[in-house]
């Protein structure tokens, strides 16, 4: 069948038997899926494929055999009609993921802070007039990470994720231009950031604009850049339309844990502005007193 027809949407991912509140699903798709899309794939080099899950999984086995994927989360009742209608043209994607996808579990950099610690159980004896009483086995987790957890650790250690935070393919191009922020600001105040978008491409579309903030001169450890600021912007073809983002204080603050209080740290910082966490194009300095 998949040899025969022109072009093949193959719909793989999760279920509500497979995935939920309240227990974990593997980073790999259920049994019998990956080979099901490598084998289709095989036969017909025009398959694309639908994935439902609530986030990513592994998909290193097929992923380089196939021209289009498309991540639909659980989209409910007119999921088939929207995906009809992103497939055949007649709307834009215009999805941002809103995690970094890994290419495998190890990857992850909370994997090893995910499962409870061996050994670690509390036990509870419960018990309540007239009734039996109850053992209760409480499992206990030890979240070492910090902030280093999604784009922050990949942008820091210089790794780079499958997908990055913020990414997403759209049937048309757009670029950014014109960055402008003031050069000095003092504390307190609000920083205008201002920039350019244009639809470079043939077809109407929506970008995400994603401004990111990095704190070179902190005082202690910060991520290397932080999102401080975003804006869907719809354009047609060849449009320009300019985008103002407004930092406050918090966008240059980190919480400093000894003082239990958002702090600011005099000196240098650098606005980022592009289409994902791993693309920002534009770039400018600008210095707190």
């Amino acid at each position: 069948m998949a040899t025969k027809a022109d072009v093949v949407v193959l719909a793989v991912g999760f279920s509500p038997h497979t995935e939920g509140e309240g227990y974990d699903r593997t980073f790999a798709l259920p049994w019998g899926q990956d080979a099901l899309v490598e084998a289709v794939a095989a036969a017909n080099p025009h398959t694309m494929v639908t994935l439902t899950a609530g986030g990513s999984l592994d998909t290193r086995r097929w992923l380089s055999k196939v021209p289009a994927l498309l991540h639909t989360y659980y989209p409910g009742q007119e999921g088939g009609t929207a995906v009809a209608e992103v497939l055949f043209g007649k709307h834009n994607p215009e999805g941002k993921l809103p995690v970094s996808f890994d290419r495998s579990w190890e990857e992850n950099p909370s994997a090893a802070y995910y499962y409870p610690i061996k050994g670690a159980d509390t036990k509870l004896h419960v018990t309540e007039n007239g009734k039996p009483p109850v053992d209760y086995v409480i499992p206990h987790l030890k979240y070492e990470d910090g902030l280093m957890v999604g784009y922050r650790y990949w942008t820091t250690t210089g790794n780079h994720p499958l997908f990055p935070f913020g990414y997403g393919l759209s049937y048309t191009t757009f670029s950014f231009s014109n960055l402008q922020a003031p050069a000095m600001f003092a504390s307190g105040t609000t920083v205008p950031v201002t920039f350019d978008v244009t639809n470079t491409g043939s077809v109407a579309g929506a970008e995400v604009a994603q401004l990111y903030v990095s704190d070179p001169s902190a005082k202690v450890s910060r991520p290397e850049r932080e999102l401080k600021g975003f804006e869907k912007v719809r354009l047609a073809p060849g449009e320009t339309k300019h985008v103002t983002l407004n930092l406050d204080a918090r966008a240059f603050s980190y919480w400093d844990s000894t003082a239990h209080k958002w702090t600011i740290d005099p000196g240098k910082f650098v606005i980022r502005v592009g289409d994902s966490s791993e693309s920002t194009p534009l770039s400018a300095e600008v210095t707190l007193n």
